[in-house]
């Protein structure tokens, strides 16, 4: 028998929400703490550092004035000052001596003194600038506002450092412009010197004395005009606005470095999930499946809130009814035979595997088959919890005449007292009764399988509920003689590593896998019970 299946296909750019949250809901524990722990660090420590305090003065920067010259004006400016310059000169040393010279003659205490000296003495050393920083705010023609901040440890000592920088910034400005200047008058006087040299070797009153003496008239009146503009030179810089002293530090700031530490550690804490997750190549689909060269039987859609419970219902007229329907199809025709026995199992715990026998005897029973389901999870059983088995009567099993209170444990060791509960529709339901070690080693007993065989008789369709093989392997000794095994895997948990090593287990074990069923299969997966790529033989 060949079922011809529809194509659907799945896009590996497509972003499953459902899945990124359930891979965050997965590690949120730890993207929680490390946060919070990390904040509460950071907040903790921030609360114990020094407070810093910031001030700022202006200086405008304009264009010199050209209307006077050395011969006509009154006074002199300085050039325009190139890209970088405000910048270069308040950390030069010649500057950082006049601050510190500045502050060593306030009234700052002792200890704040000291800081700002040996870190402005170390940030020349290194380069590298915090207590003193220019931005500068200019036009093309370097025309504009430097704004000179200052850090320190008290409102007072930040006000004073910017005020101190600012005067060191127009001191050597003016002196700048005085520069030119007082090259200029010093060669005047040198002129005059040599003049009056020469007009102390010549006689009064002769020709070239009277030529020299008008000279020395104009040299002299050149002379104290160039001292005048020495006088008056002004620089490019001025002024604009001294420093205020700030009410409030500028740091710590211990609640807004919990919160940036605490975002950044929980953006950065999911992102490393969801890529751990992303390279963990998971089985989402039965296309990740068939890649492994196995059949896939069906799956099962994602229900959001349900209970063990309700499974029953959900096979029987709600959302399982369809994909439970393909499923029992599937396996029909895998193993074929009347009375077959199928193991159940998963690689991990939570995966689905008592769900689907729960949900793949509800299919056989709406088909008319009459079914035997047997908890073999003498671990952790759950079958108890999805049927509804208050008042109901219990039936003796193949090889028994009497129907007695049973479980499975019981059953085994004595096999002709061995019932089980009628939880209605032609289901039969054995419970595991006793768990731990002792119960689950009677699993290992020769003449099990041939027990179950006898059991299976009188009906259609026994299904295992056996343990995850991950963890125990009471389904591989289970599994081994049975006519199948069914694998329940997980869509979006299960990986592809979990998977293959699995079924190389089972097929060392000579085990027969009628195929695998995926279980909580996204609804963004479009028709996700009809996308069986797979060819099945009779």
């Amino acid at each position: 028998m060949t079922l011809k299946p529809e194509t659907t296909s799945y896009s590996s750019d497509n972003i499953d929400l459902l899945q990124v949250l359930a891979v965050l809901r997965r590690a949120w524990l730890p993207l929680i703490a490390a946060p919070v722990l990390l904040g509460g660090a950071t907040y903790v420590l921030s609360s114990r550092q020094a407070p810093v305090f910031e001030a700022t003065t202006s200086l405008m920067s304009a264009m010199p004035d050209n209307a006077n010259d050395v011969l006509r004006g009154s006074s002199v400016t300085a050039s325009q000052l190139p890209q970088g310059a405000v910048d270069e000169v308040v950390h030069s040393r010649a500057s950082v001596d006049r601050i510190i010279s500045t502050i060593a003659a306030t009234d700052l205490s002792s200890d704040v003194k000291s800081a700002i000296s040996d870190d402005l003495n170390d940030e020349l050393a290194t380069d590298a600038y915090a207590r003193l920083t220019v931005k500068a705010r200019l036009d093309q023609q370097q025309r504009g506002v430097y704004d000179v901040k200052a850090s320190a440890e008290t409102p007072m000592a930040a006000k004073l450092l910017a005020d101190a920088a600012a005067s060191a910034l127009l001191q050597w400005d003016t002196e700048r412009a005085r520069a030119g200047v007082t090259r200029a008058r010093q060669n005047l006087q040198a002129q005059l010197d040599n003049l009056n040299s020469r007009l102390a070797a010549l006689p009064e009153g002769s020709l070239e004395a009277q030529s020299l003496v008008a000279a020395r008239g104009q040299l002299l009146l050149n002379l104290s005009q160039a001292t005048v503009f020495e006088e008056g030179a002004s620089g490019n810089l001025t002024l604009l606005a001294q420093a205020n002293a700030p009410r409030n530090p500028v740091s710590p700031k211990p609640r807004r470095n919990a919160a940036l530490v605490f975002l950044l550690t929980l953006f950065a804490g999911a992102g490393a999930a969801l890529l751990t997750d992303a390279l963990r190549r998971r089985v989402r689909n039965a296309g990740d499946v068939l890649q492994l060269g196995v059949s896939t039987l069906g799956e099962l859609p994602r229900v959001a809130r349900i209970k063990r419970g309700q499974v029953v219902g959900l096979a029987r007229t709600g959302e399982f009814y369809e994909p439970s329907g393909f499923i029992r199809v599937n396996l029909a025709s895998a193993v074929p035979q009347k009375g077959a026995v199928i193991a159940v199992t998963s690689p991990r715990p939570a995966e689905g595997k008592s769900t689907l026998v729960a949900t793949l005897a509800t299919s056989y029973s709406a088909a008319g088959k009459k079914v035997l389901v047997i908890d073999m999870d003498l671990h952790r059983p759950s079958q108890q919890e999805y049927w509804s088995v208050s008042g109901r009567p219990w039936v003796a099993l193949p090889g028994n005449t009497v129907p007695l209170r049973c479980d499975v444990t019981q059953a085994i060791e004595h096999p002709t007292q061995a019932s089980a509960l009628d939880v209605g529709g032609d289901i039969h339901y054995l419970p595991a009764g006793e768990t731990g070690r002792r119960a689950a080693a009677l699993l290992s007993r020769p003449g099990l399988p041939d027990q179950l065989r006898i059991w299976a008789a009188n009906y259609d369709l026994v299904l295992l509920d056996t343990p995850p093989v991950l963890a125990l392997a009471d389904a591989y000794v289970i599994g081994q003689k049975m006519d199948g095994m069914i694998l329940v895997v997980e869509s979006g948990e299960t990986s592809v590593p979990e998977l293959q090593r699995v079924l190389t287990t089972i097929g060392s074990t000579g085990a027969n896998l009628a195929g695998v069923v995926i279980n909580k299969v996204p609804r963004t997966s479009a028709g996700y019970y009809y996308n069986y790529n797979t060819v099945l033989k009779p």
